[in-house]
């Protein structure tokens, strides 16, 4: 498969207006914004509300991580600033553990509904947040069928008040809590769906359990469990990035490949969505710690065509498994860009059979990543194409 897509997105989170009586709905909008802004929109998925008598019922919780055949639950509950004004701290701590248990509760059913469709041969059907502005007949072409055994799937809760407490909600199997904050800033560090439901699902399996508004003290855990895993084999770098020395340019440089598979600006020019989530599924797996490394080496790439280098190429071995192949070129060198297009589907080529060749496993991929820059009318524009094989067959 080779398409291109000429893209545009700054990645910003939004930003929401609060009122009084949108709070908890904006709060479970911004939930999954950040998720998605943050790590992979496409990966974040949301199911419109069904009737249910004169009421709109959530069939979905309040969003859920789906990548491939793992994924998890959203639950959110947020307290409203302006009732909460005169709440005291042992109120603020009542209304945190109420709620807590009330989303647990909410999370736990949504997971029987989801068994329960797929019992009935009837999946759910959730769309991605990046499909949520579409039509509802343009967004059909998006749908996601959650027909994966969901029994694993952890509960995420996130609880959100003005005077937010440092308590501890204890353990309950397949549930984590984090505060608001927690969430926006661990999200900051994964930038990533996938890495996400591993730190949950590593806290989880390890018994990892901190207070609210306590996070960075599981996240230095996690990362000081890498540091030691990596010393001890002698191999690698640490999954997490180090929380005090985190490369944010690098994995925003990384992110800006993933937002052009599919542009801001338009619908998705593929010809399945499953060709087009492949490919954001191989991006989004690329551990946190080197999205960073990956996007500096992008950009030493691109620094080389401004000093009058026709082609600039290379590639990175990712977890000793997978490679991404990167080559970029600026659009005067190419008068026909069938051409260009040859030339990054020879190279993918090339690299993907010289690994099956050296011993790589049968189900080993090579991304293939192509950008040609162009000037026009004193700005600089970037149309890329992905090249993407998997195993002894092209796809």
């Amino acid at each position: 498969m080779l398409l291109q897509g000429r893209a545009s997105g700054s990645g910003t989170t939004r930003h929401y207006a609060m009122s009084e009586d949108n709070h908890g709905i904006t709060r479970e909008q911004q939930v999954r914004d950040i998720a998605a802004r943050l790590g992979v929109a496409d990966f974040v998925y949301f199911a419109p509300p069904v009737s249910k008598g004169a009421a709109q019922r959530e069939v979905a919780g309040d969003g859920l991580l789906l990548v491939g055949k793992r994924g998890a639950i959203l639950q959110v509950k947020a307290r409203d600033p302006v009732k909460s004004a005169n709440d005291s701290a042992d109120r603020a701590r009542a209304w945190v553990v109420k709620h807590a248990a009330k989303a647990v509760a909410q999370g736990l059913g949504t997971k029987r509904e989801l068994a329960r469709r797929q019992a009935m041969g009837t999946p759910m059907v959730v769309f991605p947040v990046r499909a949520a502005d579409l039509s509802p007949e343009a967004r059909l072409k998006y749908k996601c069928l959650v027909d994966q055994d969901t029994r694993d799937w952890p509960v995420i809760v996130i609880l959100d008040h003005p005077q937010m407490p440092e308590v501890d909600l204890g353990s309950k199997p397949g549930v984590v809590w984090f505060a608001f904050d927690d969430w926006w800033e661990l999200q900051r560090r994964l930038r990533s769906v996938s890495a996400t439901i591993d730190y949950i699902s590593r806290a989880l399996r390890d018994g990892l359990r901190v207070p609210l508004l306590q996070e960075a003290r599981r996240y230095a855990m996690l990362r000081t469990a890498d540091e030691n895993a990596v010393a001890a084999s002698g191999v690698g770098v640490p999954y997490l990035a180090h929380p005090d020395d985190f490369d944010e340019l690098g994995t925003d440089l990384f992110h800006d490949i993933i937002d052009k598979v599919w542009p801001d600006d338009g619908i998705i020019p593929w010809r399945s969505v499953d060709e087009y989530r492949a490919i954001v599924e191989f991006l989004d797996a690329v551990p946190p710690q080197i999205q960073s490394v990956v996007g500096r080496w992008v950009l030493r790439k691109r620094s080389e065509i401004l000093r009058e280098q026709k082609v600039s190429s290379g590639l990175v071995s990712l977890d000793f498994r997978d490679r991404l192949v990167f080559m970029c070129s600026h659009y005067r060198y190419w008068s026909d860009v069938k051409q260009w297009l040859g030339e990054i589907a020879l190279l993918t080529a090339l690299r993907h059979f010289q690994a099956l060749e050296s011993g790589a496993s049968e189900d080993t991929k090579t991304l293939g990543v192509a950008a040609l820059v162009e000037e026009r009318g004193g700005r600089v524009g970037v149309s890329y194409t992905f090249f993407m094989l998997t195993g002894s067959s092209l796809s």
